[in-house]
Order: C-alpha cells, then structure tokens, then sequence
C-alpha cells in the first residue's frame, strides 16, 4: 500500500497555532471571515498514477448500454466514481442505473462495507429528489441508529441528515455529536463543516479545534496516501480555495493542488490550471505552463480543453495561427459530443477562403442542424449558404423551409427573411399580413428597432393594392431615428455646419452598431469637422477593415470632387475593396473606369472582367453597363441571352427590370417585375426603376402605384419630387401631365430651380394647355417668399432674363426689403448684404448708409466676399463710416485671397494709383 504522503511546511495565521501539532484548543474568539491557512502540496517526486475520468458521454454511453445484470471485472473505485459521476449528471434520469451499480458493488468488492453502500444509496435518493421515498425506507433510521459503529463518512451523512430534518429524529444534539466523532475520526467534510459552524460563532460541544487547525486536518486527511484516488480528493483542496468559504480564498494555492492533481495524471486539473492561466488576474500567468498544460489535458480527452486548444490555434493567440491544427482539437471536442466545438467548427470553415472548406462548412451546419434542440441560426446559415450556391430563385422553396425552420426557434434573421419572402408573394391570400406580423414580432419580442423601417418599405412597396402611404408615413416616422436612409457628402457637410445632436447621435450609433454607410458617413464627418487625428486614425482603421464600408467611402470621394487625382484614388479604394467582397465595389469601379477613364485601354479590359465577373452573379446593374457602356460590339440583347441563366437562378431586382425590358411577350414582362419587386430594395431608385419599366409597356396603373411610392419618398427632397414629375411629362396623356405639374410644383416650392423653370415654361406657353401668366407671376411670388436670400436672387435673376413682363409684376408684389431684413435678423449673410444695397439703394436720410455700414460688416465677417467689396468702397469713399483707404484695402485683400476678380482689379488700381 502507498505510504501517506508528508504534509508540505504549512503557515497557519489564526490565533498563533503551531503549524503541525495536533492539540484540542480552547474555545477561540468567533472569526469574522474564513481562516487563512497557507496548506500547500508536498515536494515530492510526481509520477502519474492518476486514472483520467472519462467524458461524460463516454460515461453515459457506455452505462446506458449496460444489461444491469453483472458489473465488468474492473477496479471498484472506478465503477463507484462513474456512478458518481452519472449521479452528477442527471441523478433523475439515470437513478435505476445508478442504484443497480451501487447494489452491485458488493460483488466486485467483497470487502465493500454494508454502511457504505447505504450511505452511497441514501445520497443518490437525495440528490435525486426523492426525498418522501427515502423517509419512507428504512435506510435512514438504519443509519443513524447504528450510531457511532458506523464509519466516520457514514456518521458525517447521518448527522447531516438529521440536521437538515430528511430524518424524521430531529435531534441537532445527536447529531452534532455524530459530527464530532466524525471530525476526530479524520472524515474532512466533518473537520471543515464543524470549521465553518465555529467561524460562524456556533460553540459545539466536545470540540474545541481551532478552525484553522480543523482546516489543516481536513486537508491532511484529504490528501491521504499516494493512490488512484488522490486526484479527486486534492482538487477537492483547489475547490475549497476556490470557493473561499472556510478558507480563505486563495487562487495562487488553488492552482498549485490542481498542478499537483495535473502532474499525478489528472487531465481535468491540468484544464483548471489552463484555465487559470487564461483568465484569473489573482496569478502569475505563465503561457509555457498555461499551454503545456492545455495541451496535456487535450490529450487526455478533457473536451474543454481541445476546444480551447483549437481556438487558440483559429486565432494565432499565444501559438501560432494553424487551421489545420484548429480543426483537428475541434473535432476531437465534436467527436466527444461538445456543441460549442461544432459551433466554432462551423464559425471555422465559415471565415477561411481555403478550397473545400465550403464542403465542411455545410457538413458543419447540417450536423448542428441533425442535434436535438438545434440553434435557430444554423438554419438560416444553411439558407444563405445554399442562395450563394444555387441562387435566390432557384432555391427559393429549400430556404423557406429553412427559414421557417429557424423562424420556429425564434431566430431573428430567419423570421426577417421569412417575413421578407412572404411580403414577396404578398399577392397571395394572407402572405402580406403574415409577414407583417413577422416583423412586429421582431419589434415587439426582440426590440429591434430597425424593423420599422422594413414595415415602412412593406406598406409602400409590397402592399397587395398598392402602396399604403398613410400606415408607410406612420413607420416612417418612428424609423426616422432608428435608421437614416442615407448620407451623402451634402447632408454630412449640413450637419457640420449646423449641428444637429440627434442626427449626430444617429449617424455615430449606426457607425458604432457596424453598419457600413455609417461607419463610411462618420469618418467623412470626423474629417469634414476637423476632429483629432487620433479618433480619424481609429475610423479610417474600420473603413479599411469592413469592405462595404470601404466602397461606401469611396462613393462619397467621388461625389466631394470632380478632379482626376481624386477619381483615381477613389478608383484605388473601390478596387481595394472589391478585392476584399465589398458589395457593389465591382460596379462602382466599373462604372468610374467608363465614365472618366476610358481612355486607359487596361483599365478598361479590368472594368468589363469585374462587370461580366458581377452580371455572371446576376447583377442587372453590371448588365445594364455592359449593355450601355461597352461599346457597339455588344447589344442589350446580347447580354441578356448571355446571362439569362443568372438572372432566372440569381438575378436581382435590377437584373429583372433589365429582363423584362428584353422580352416581348407581356405575361414574361409582368413575372420578371413581379419576381424584382419581391426581392426590391425598397427605395426611391428601385421604385422610380420599376415605375419605368412598367410604363415602357403601357402598364400604366402599375405604373402610377410605383410612382406614389417612390413619391413617399421624395418629401423633404424637392429634386426627387422634379424627377417623378418629369417622367410623368413623358407619358402624353391629360392625367398624367396633371401629375407632372401637381410634382413640378411641390418641387418649386421646394426650392427646386429645375422644376421652376419648366412650370414657368408651361405657364407661358401660349399654345400649352396650361398657359397662365397670373399662374406664373403666382408661383414665382410663392417660391420667392418662402425661399432663401440666394435662391431669391437666383430666381430674380432667371426670371429678369428670360421673362421681363412677369419679373416686373413680381417685383411688385413681393417686399424684398422686407424679405431680406428678416434674413439678415435671421443671421443670414447675403439677407444682410442685399438689405444693405436696398439702404444705399433708396437713401432716404443718412441713417440708411450707417444700416448698410453695418450690414455689409456684419455679412463680411460672416465670409460674404461680395460684401468684403462693397465694405471696401464704403472705406474708400467714406459712405455710412469715416474714410479709410487701409480698412479699405483690407478687405479687398480678403476678397482677393477668396477668389474674387473684382477685388484683384481694384487692388491693382490702388496700388497704380499709390505709385
């Protein structure tokens, strides 16, 4: 037999007791918190001789699948730490297994004592929960009757029984009695229960141990001889320091017992000292032993630690990055039943771009897809990866079914793509409201508030009558904060110039949530505001980390400048990152090299690869490109036969629209748009498309039900308003240009400049159905009064050259003094500049010169350049202020430096005149 191991030199730091010496104390002072004890492993020569606990499900495969009839020939220990370990698992369930081991293990273990396997039963019953039927056998009464004959673990177990009142003789004096004859007998649960009863002020009688002294004997006891089992009973140490209960918690020595257990052979401790190693700050962390025990437990079968292993090797932390080897521990955890290593399995293949990895991706998701109560999201995975495969129209029936699926198990991307395709077949007896009841329940059950806006686009776009602009309005507004539909270089500079906190506040919670035009939109902000290189540096860092945003950025360079170094650079970024999947990047590349750089025959060779590379991928938009832009060698009908098999299997809305505009026959058109529609980005371009497509076959209703879509769209952005009417005018019919001037005119109003002029030309056709000279002077008196200082004086001066007559009636109906005194009030500075001309204008008494003084003053600082000019000549000669050539050289000079020719010419006229 092993000897018993010698204690290691052992620091005890309560009430000056003497490390080794085994005395009964008097009663000591109640402690406050747990003892501290300083009680680590011996220095002894380790070897393994530990017996590695199998998996669970080794555990519960190999126990299920026994007769019940005979135990196997093995150890006893082993066969009472498996039941014990079946009993941790699921007492309930495997309770008749269990029960038959334990009265079993007489027959392999002669020697085996009768209280023990009483005692192992009684446990079973409680942990079971099968209380009643355990006070109604006679096992308990047995037990605590047998008194202190039985073994102190049997005495520890009937003192706890009666204490805890399972025992109906609930006499605490017997059983505390129980306890303390338990304790002197070396059981260390008893030694640490009687510990804890004392630090909590509890005095026992017939024990005076002093609780730091109880503590060590319990450990001593624990640690025992230098057998098979010492694993167990030494980790039981690392717990206690763990758990910090009665012992003061102490990481540092937790991990030297679990070492300790590691190096005789237990693999489940070495994963605890990993495991420490990874993420407790209370410790020296130490990679070599971190991963030299990780990797000991690995190959002992401990499922954690090959799972933990294979991260490390998928994210090159602390060893370096191999896929190989991260897939090999992954699926050693997989084999031995771990979801989360066929979780990251999956995650796995999903991000490597290696061939065949597609293969075991779907193998992955269909073996999480076969587990019982499987994740909902894997069927959504499995839904998009079969789309990329296959294509949308093609697979449409396998995904639905397995969005559904996931839908059932409250996945939120499956219930919005199931909600979405529903909305497609909106046509379709009850497939509209179902799919808005998908999206409330995304809203309602899940918070997320971006579904507002896809209620908005359901009611405008997929509605089975048409669109619902009053219950669209109602979404609409509620996603205004949720989700801005868009940012371009205008509104962003807008936003600079006049700050707005909510708006702010939405354009950097979008960047912050990773949405793509965002992150783009908020890096332009930060530039266009001038923020610290150190926060345009972290932003710039995502821009170039997330492709979409990457393309998303280069389109905003594009609409700032017009310049050729700039179209280059923003040509570098989109083919940066379509090399990298971002989405559209290809066409937007394509589209540049086209447009402005065609005379790069290189460039150009690149830009048709990328369009054919998309148009293959069923991008109608590379299709209508390589239709319109590549020259007279290849018609519309060329690409449309060239790629009609991507449009049927993948096509997008574009694509389409491309198609039903190739086809002759009518029912064709109507199930290529149907099939775009479904699948539409609801937006204004998409519904303006579609509008278009349906008039281009006379389909006019359809047609008018897209343009009041698109219509929803356009309020607050007058141009759009003009566009709609402008396609209106194309269609020769009485209602439809009633359409046209009814938009032309929101437009104007607006502030639209283009829409102005073509309801003016309609109002002063002599020979038009809409001539009215009142109707224009109107409309021009209408627009000029709502409209800003610059657009009225761009107005004035449109109308003063194309139309005399009416510019001379407007002019006398409107008060433009008046008009641009409240501009001026207003802190505009062309109100405050023309309000000053109109005082020097009229000067009616002298104070009119002082106004306009101040005016063009007030203008100038503000930036005005033709206000720095008019300041100047009020300097040169005195008018409104005391003459001041310097002053009035100055403000030329500022003038002149922001580019105004007037100000260069009069600065050369001084300076001539000063020589």
């Amino acid at each position: 037999m092993p000897g018993r191991l010698p204690f290691s030199v052992m620091r005890i730091s309560q009430l000056g007791a003497v490390a080794g010496v085994f005395v009964a104390l008097t009663a000591a002072p109640v402690a406050a918190k747990p003892v501290v004890v300083e009680f680590l492993p011996p220095a002894i020569e380790l070897k393994p001789v530990c017996v590695q606990r199998s998996s669970d499900k080794d555990v519960v495969d190999r126990w299920i699948a026994w007769d019940r009839k005979a135990l196997r020939k093995e150890q006893p220990w082993l066969v009472l730490r498996e039941a014990q370990r079946l009993r941790d698992i699921d007492p309930q369930q495997y309770f008749p297994i269990i029960k038959r081991m334990i009265e079993l293990l007489p027959t392999i273990d002669p020697g085996m004592k009768t209280e023990d396997i009483a005692a192992e039963e009684i446990t079973l019953y409680l942990r079971a929960g099968k209380t009643n039927e355990l006070r109604q056998s006679s096992m308990v009464d047995e037990l605590i009757s047998r008194g202190e004959a039985n073994s102190p673990k049997s005495l520890f177990l009937a003192a706890e029984l009666m204490l805890s009142g399972v025992s109906a003789k609930h006499d605490e004096r017997r059983a505390l009695a129980y306890l303390v004859a338990a304790a002197y007998g070396g059981n260390p649960n008893a030694l640490l229960e009687l510990a804890k009863r004392n630090l909590e002020g509890q005095e026992i009688e017939g024990w005076s141990v002093d609780p730091s002294l109880a503590v060590t004997m319990a450990f001593g006891a624990m640690v025992g001889k230098l057998d098979n089992g010492i694993c167990d009973r030494v980790t039981r140490i690392a717990r206690e320091y763990e758990k910090g209960e009665v012992v003061a918690q102490d990481r540092r020595i937790s991990e030297a017992w679990l070492r300790f257990a590691a190096d005789l052979g237990d693999g489940n401790a070495a994963w605890n000292v990993a495991r420490y190693h990874l993420a407790s700050s209370d410790i020296t962390k130490d990679n070599d032993q971190l991963l030299h025990y990780l990797q000991f437990a690995a190959d002992k079968g401990v499922v954690a630690a090959q799972s933990e292993l294979g991260h490390l090797y998928e994210v090159g932390a602390i060893v370096p990055r191999d896929l190989g080897k991260s897939e090999y521990y992954y699926r050693l955890a997989v084999a031995a039943g771990h979801r989360n290593s066929l979780i990251k399995l999956a995650n796995l293949y999903e991000g490597s771009d290696q061939d065949g990895e597609r293969e075991k991706y779907r193998r992955a998701l269909n073996e999480l897809a076969a587990i019982p109560d499987p994740p909902g999201w894997v069927f959504a995975k499995l839904a998009n990866l079969t789309i990329n495969e296959k294509g949308y129209w093609r697979a449409e029936k396998i995904v639905t079914g397995l969005f559904e699926e996931g839908a059932q198990r409250h996945d939120m991307t499956s219930i919005r793509n199931l909600a979405l395709i529903r909305l497609q077949h909106s046509a379709t007896d009850g497939q509209f409201d179902e799919g808005i009841n998908l999206l409330l329940e995304l809203l309602d059950s899940f918070g997320r508030t971006d579904t507002m806006a896809d209620l908005r686009d359901a009611y405008l776009c997929h509605a089975p009558d048409g669109p619902q602009v009053e219950k669209a309005r109602y979404w609409s507004a509620a996603a205004k904060e949720a989700l801005n539909a868009g940012w371009s270089v205008k509104t962003i500079e807008d936003l600079v110039e006049h700050p707005r906190t909510a708006e702010t506040a939405s354009l950097q919670s979008g960047a912050l949530n990773g949405q793509s035009n965002f992150i783009a939109g908020y890096l332009w902000y930060l530039k266009t505001s001038k923020a610290p290189p150190e926060a345009i540096g972290e932003w710039e860092k995502r821009v170039e980390q997330n492709p979409d945003a990457k393309t998303a950025y280069a389109l905003l360079m594009l609409q700032a400048a017009d310049g050729m170094d700039n179209k280059r650079a923003a040509l570098n970024k989109l083919l940066a990152a379509a090399q990298d999947g971002g989405r559209g990047a290809k066409t937007g590349a394509a589209d540049l090299i086209l447009t402005s750089l065609s005379d790069d025959t290189k460039l150009v060779e690149t830009a048709r690869d990328l369009l054919h590379s998309e148009a293959a991928s069923g991008s109608g938009a590379a299709m209508q490109l390589l239709a319109t832009k590549s020259g007279p060698s290849i018609s519309a009908a060329d690409i449309y036969r060239d790629y009609t098999s991507a449009i049927e299997d993948r096509g997008d809305t574009e694509a389409m629209i491309f198609a039903a505009q190739r086809v002759a026959d009518i029912e064709r058109k109507r199930s290529y748009l149907t099939r775009a529609a479904g699948r539409m980005d609801c937006s204004f371009d998409t519904a303006l498309s579609m509008a278009r497509a349906y008039f281009s076959f006379d389909q006019e209703m359809d047609a008018v039900k897209w343009m009041q879509a698109a219509e929803a769209f356009s309020t607050g952005k007058p141009w759009r308003a003009r566009i709609l009417a402008e396609t209106f005018q194309r269609i020769p019919k009485p209602d439809m240009q009633t359409n046209a001037m009814r938009l032309f005119e929101v437009a104007a109003l607006g502030g639209d400049a283009r829409a102005e002029q073509s309801l003016l030309k309609a109002y002063l056709d002599t020979a038009g159905a809409y001539y009215s000279p009142k109707n224009a002077t109107d409309l021009m008196v209408t627009t000029i009064s709502k409209a800003s200082p610059a657009q009225v004086l761009a107005s004035l001066s449109r109308l003063e050259r194309s139309h005399k007559a009416i510019h001379e009636q407007v002019l006398a109906r409107v008060n433009l003094a008046t008009l641009f005194h409240d501009a001026a009030l207003a802190g505009d500075p062309i109100g405050m500049r023309e309000f000053g001309k109109l005082q020097l204008a009229k000067m009616d008494d002298p104070g009119d010169a002082l106004i306009a003084q101040d005016m063009f003053l007030k203008a100038a600082d503000k930036g005005d350049v033709e206000a720095m000019v008019l300041l100047s000549r009020n300097y040169a000669f005195g008018i409104g202020t005391d003459p001041s050539l310097s002053l009035a050289k100055t403000w030329l000079e500022k003038a002149a430096s922001l580019g105004n020719k007037e100000a260069k010419e009069m600065l050369v006229v001084m300076t001539m005149r000063a020589n």
